[in-house]
């Protein structure tokens, strides 16, 4: 489960370079990256809740 959560880690800070670079001249570039950042902190969240539900956890 660690070896997931790294993973979806380092493919979010690609999608968030990639579209840095993408859409560095677009109007909504604000937004867009409010959106990616948000939805990489709910991913990582859940992925984080799943991880201590298995008991691996040790912060409560």
């Amino acid at each position: 489960m660690k070896k997931l959560i790294i993973i979806n880690a380092i493919i979010w800070a690609t999608v968030i370079l990639v579209s840095a670079i993408l859409f560095k001249d677009n109007d909504n570039w604000d937004i867009f990256f409010i959106l990616i950042i948000s939805l990489s902190t709910i991913t990582n969240g859940l992925l984080n809740r799943q991880f201590c539900k298995q008991k691996q956890c040790k912060i409560k």
